[in-house]
């Protein structure tokens, strides 16, 4: 019960593990980042290093998971152990949430109106006001 999440070439991120699939990252997801969100409550942050052609990931908030950032030819990998139910990916530009939330700024619930979900569960959630810009 576990899932791995590993970069290939030409803008395409490898699930392996209890799900098997690739999900394709548009130019904006590249140029702007993007966030990784995980039913177990998990979310990393993934970004593109265009000049060292790399994949960077960091955990935002940890989920009832253990999960664990390594290293692969073509940049960071996670693997996560525990039972996946959906993943959601985002460009982080369009991430969304509540407005005027108290809970600490990387503890808030990141959601996207064009969200895309696996393992063919799909979703829409409501559309939901921006966060106020960080200062």
């Amino acid at each position: 019960m576990s899932i791995r999440i590993a970069p290939l070439e030409n803008a395409r991120l490898k699930l392996s593990g209890d799900v098997e699939d690739e999900i394709r990252l548009s130019a904006r997801a590249l140029d702007d980042g993007f966030a990784i969100a995980i039913s177990d409550g998990t979310l990393v942050r993934g970004s593109y290093d265009s000049w060292l052609e790399e994949y960077r990931f960091a955990i935002v908030v940890e989920g009832a998971g253990i999960t664990k950032i390594g290293r692969a030819e073509r940049g960071d990998v996670i693997d996560l152990a525990w039972k996946i139910e959906w993943i959601s990916i985002a460009v982080v530009t369009d991430t969304r949430c509540p407005e005027g939330s108290e809970t600490h700024r990387t503890q808030r619930d990141f959601r996207s109106v064009t969200m895309r979900e696996w393992p063919l569960k799909r979703q829409r959630c409501a559309p939901m006001p921006r966060c106020a810009p960080r200062k």
